[in-house]
Order: C-alpha cells, then structure tokens, then sequence
C-alpha cells in the first residue's frame, strides 16, 4: 500500500461541534440546508454548516481544514462530473476515508443511482427531489455517527500503535539493562575473584592472631562488596523474569548453623547478643534452593546487625514443620532490639529502595534492594516473608518456605564422596584459559595445592595452539578472553574431538552466557567470584567420574 492509498485518521479529539461542508452551484439549496439544519444536534453537539459553491471551492476549504465530518455533495456544477471528481480526489488523492460523504443530485440522469454507489466511495445518495426534512436528518446522522466511529477507531489504533512503541521500547532498554549489567558484572567480578581468592589463599598460610583477624574481617568485606552486586543482579534478573531456582539436596539445621556462623563473630565484636532458638528437628532431608533461602536469612540477620546498636539482643529462631500430610515449609524469624519501623514505613518496607527514612542510607549504609529481593525470592519459591515492629523496640521479620521431602535414594546420590583433602586432584592435569593474571594466579594455585598439574593460558586461542588438550583431564575456560572467548574454544576442541569434561568461568552470569556455553559443549557454568567448594567439589566429582570409566573399561 502507498503512502497516497494508506488510511487517514484524523489526529482531533471528537469535536464540540460538527463541520458540515455543503457543496452546491444553487444558493437556495445551500440556505434551505441551513435552515433545516439549525436546530439539530447529535448528542447535544451543533453544527458548523461551510458551504462552497464549486468543486474547486471545496478543494481550498478542505486544504485548510481538517475536520469536516460530512460532505453534502451536489454532483452537477462547473461540470457534469465535477462532484464525482471531488470524491475521486478526496479518497483517491488526499487518501482521506473518514469525511462522509453524502452524494445529493437534482438530476438523477447525469449520475444514476446504482452506478455512483457502485463506482464511487460514497456513503449516501439522496436526489434533492425526494430529500425531505427527515431523510436529510436521518442520513445525516447516519453519517456523522460513522465519523465519529472512524475518529474512535482511529484514536485506539493510535493507542495500539503507541502501546506497541512503548513496549518495544521498554524490550530495547531490558535488553540494554541487560547487557549493561552483564558488563558491569564482569568488570566488578573479575577483580573481585581476584580478591576473595587471595583472601581465602591467605587464610591457608601461616599467620598471628592480628592477621588472621584483618584477613577475617577483609573477607567480612568482601562478602558485604559481593551481596551488593549480586544484590543488584537478583533483582535485575527478577525484574526480567530471568531468575530461576537451583534445588538442591539440604537438611536444615546445617543451613541455620552456617548461617549462624557468618554473623557470631561480626556480632560480638560490636557488643551484640547473639543467640540461635532451634526447634526440634526430626530427622529428615529436603529439596528446596538452599542459596536463596540462605540468601534471604542473611539479608534479615544483616539488617538486624545493621540496626541493632551497641549492648542489643538479635535472635534467630529457625524450624521446619509438616503444614499438611506430605506439605512440609521451613520458617525462620529474626528477632532484634534495633530502632523499629514506624507502621506507615513497614507497609511499604519490601518494596524495592525502601527505607525506613531518608536518613536511614546515610547512617546505616545500604540500596533498600535486600528486602524487596527477599520477598520475590520467597515468592519465586512458593513462600512469603513478613515483618512487625515497633519503633524503639525492635523489629522481626520472618520467611516461610515450602520444602520437598528428599527420599533416601536421592540423599545418596546426591552426597557424592568429594572430601576436599590436599591430594584429591592429585594426578589430574588441568588447562585454564583466563585473561585476568590476578584469577588466572589464585587459580592455578588453589588447584596446584590440591595436587593437580596445572597449565595456564591467556586466551582460548593459547590452549588450542598448544596442542595439549588431549593430553588433559580438565579444561576450565573463562567466558570472556581477548581472541577467542570461551565458547568459542570449546566448540572448536569439541570439533576436534576433545570429550574431556570443560567447566565456563563467567563474572557475567546471564541466562543467554549460561545457554551460549551448553550450546559451545561445555558441562558446568560458574560464576565469579569462585565459590570454591563448589568448584573443588564438582572437579572432584569429574575425577570420580573419569576414575569410574578407566575400572569399567578394565
């Protein structure tokens, strides 16, 4: 379709009042029109009755004005056609087709009836003869009431048309969030890794008490640095609906003790009572996500350190329970004696950059983006959390999440015989291709201290070019190198033939870099900084794994 034949709207607002253009050669005709018109209304609107005595006259008018509604046109003036012309040029070259157009004759033989409505886009054809007072007003209404249909139509195709802008537009900036993001994870992670990995080297090395002080509180530090950014991320990843659950295998006291652990000593030194409530636990093993759960009882423990001053108390209790045959939930409540929320600030107090009060960042420190992550977390598991308080007097919060009870069968094979012991890569080669020489060193050497032979590359064009990819047992590859990336050289050693076992190291951590390294080959996806239990852990799994392979062959 042309931009001459594309519809017109008309961009005005239904009018107050209607503009009739009476097209007619004869005088009397035009002023019997205005006087049968004077008094009608169509839903308590006028008319504005313009009248043109020529084709040529109304061309002028409708090139000044752009809300006619309805055109009562004579056929017969300066021509026999002149009024079929101007319908012509109204529909044809002015691609307007929201004027009415009502066709009028006083003689019938220059243009008969069945062939104008045949040929021509009219709405309407009355000969003068037979158009009394009453056929006039019922055409006429007729007429204005399908303009104001197309006015109404053509105001909601615009509201389509913005709503799909604006939706596109919001996809744009989503996927440009998203790709800001990814980067500023990276450039964030990258020397991040490099610092918890020097900080938990460091703790391995012989030193005093003062320095294994600074190195407690340095880590401190940097677990504070990284639930910030991952903090931030969470609730980007939420807000694109491209967070998801990793269940695993847990049994709760464990989780309540570890988080425990994290908060003792933090709370000691600043003058806290820190106590931990158990309930009785029967014994058993669930499925949930674990890390969120902890995740969320870390942001309410943090909060309450956060709040709670000098000589207060702070409390965690912690269970879980069969709601219902088969239903079990895990709850938690953290309790403390801290400033308290006023009542019209707790209401709002998840939602996301909330604070008690303008000051609260100030003093205290903070995004306002831990509670909010909190409770879409608990609401992405299936739970709820939940908070009173009392201003002076302390607050409590508390989290409630469904759990799935683990079978026996499962526990065991979910409990693999990974214990870390300082030879247990001992005969493993490993290749590594990290860019970062700070990462590429942490790594080398938190592998080389649990026997594994290391050799470390640049890029992932660096590994390929040294041939020793068949000479491995690992290959662990960062997602982001200079030359070739990770995926990319595990998709070339994959085409190789190479089927060792590859691990992606990415500071990213996107959904699409996660799917981008299943695609290229590689079985496992970690983020930065190293949760290094989980690292050692799923290397000694592939070892375990290799190991099996080699007394099944025998």
């Amino acid at each position: 379709m042309t931009d001459r034949e594309k519809p017109y709207y008309p961009q005005a607002q239904v009018p107050d009042c209607i503009a009739i253009l009476v097209v007619d050669d004869e005088p009397e005709v035009v002023q019997v029109t205005r006087l049968v018109l004077s008094r009608y209304r169509y839903q308590g609107r006028g008319l504005e009755i313009i009248a043109a005595s020529s084709a040529e006259g109304a061309r002028q008018i409708l090139s000044q004005r752009s809300d006619i509604a309805v055109i009562l046109l004579d056929v017969v003036m300066e021509s026999d056609d002149a009024g079929l012309k101007l319908v012509e040029y109204i529909r044809q070259t002015l691609g307007n087709y929201h004027i009415r157009i009502v066709l009028r004759t006083g003689q019938p033989g220059y243009a008969p009836e069945h062939r104008i409505v045949q040929d021509y886009d009219i709405n309407d054809y009355l000969m003068k003869a037979d158009a009394t007072q009453s056929r006039l007003t019922v055409s006429l209404t007729t007429a204005i009431r399908g303009y104001f249909d197309i006015l109404r139509a053509g105001q909601l195709a615009r509201q389509v048309r913005r709503s799909h802008e604006e939706r596109d537009s919001a996809h744009q900036a989503s996927l440009l969030k998203t790709q800001f993001l990814a980067h500023m994870s990276h450039e964030i992670r990258t020397p991040l890794n490099g610092v918890v990995g020097i900080i938990a080297l460091l703790a391995e090395t012989s030193v005093n008490e003062d320095q294994e002080e600074l190195i407690r509180d340095l880590k401190l530090s940097a677990d504070a640095l990284l639930g910030v950014i991952n903090d931030v991320l969470d609730v980007s990843k939420i807000e694109a609906g491209k967070l998801e659950l990793a269940e695993t295998v847990f049994y709760p006291p464990e989780l309540f003790e570890k988080v425990c652990a994290v908060f003792t000593s933090m709370m000691r030194q600043k003058g806290i009572e820190f106590s931990y409530e158990p309930e009785s636990f029967p014994a058993a093993v669930f499925i949930a996500d674990v890390q969120r759960i902890q995740q969320i009882l870390m942001n309410f423990l943090g909060n309450a350190n956060k709040f709670t001053p000098e000589g207060g108390r702070i409390t965690l209790r912690g269970g879980y329970r069969e709601i219902r045959p088969g239903e079990w939930q895990l709850y938690a409540e953290v309790e403390d004696t801290g400033a308290g929320i006023r009542e019209d600030r707790l209401r709002g107090i998840f939602e996301a950059y909330e604070q008690e009060n303008a000051d609260t960042s100030v003093h205290y420190g903070g995004t306002g983006l831990g509670l909010a992550l909190s409770r879409n977390l608990a609401e992405l598991m299936g739970g709820s959390v939940g908070a009173d308080s009392q201003p002076g007097r302390g607050s409590r919060f508390w989290l409630a999440v469904p759990l799935r009870v683990c079978h026996e069968s499962a526990v065991e094979d979910g409990i693999a015989d990974n214990e870390q012991r300082d030879d247990c890569l001992q005969g493993c080669r490993i290749l590594v291709a990290e860019d970062d020489s700070t990462s590429q060193k942490v790594l080398k050497r938190i592998l080389q201290n649990l026997g594994a032979e290391v050799s470390c590359y640049d890029n992932g064009q660096e590994l390929i070019d040294s041939g020793q990819a068949t000479e491995a047992n690992i290959i662990i590859l960062d997602y982001y190198m200079p030359l070739l990336d990770g995926p990319s050289c595990a998709a070339v050693l994959r085409e190789q033939g190479i089927e060792v076992p590859m691990l992606a190291l990415t500071a990213a951590v996107t959904a699409s870099d996660h799917q981008t390294c299943l695609r290229a080959g590689i079985d496992e996806v970690h983020a930065k900084p190293l949760d290094r239990e989980r690292l050692v852990s799923w290397l000694i799994q592939q070892k375990n794994n290799r190991r099996s392979h080699v007394l099944s062959a025998q």
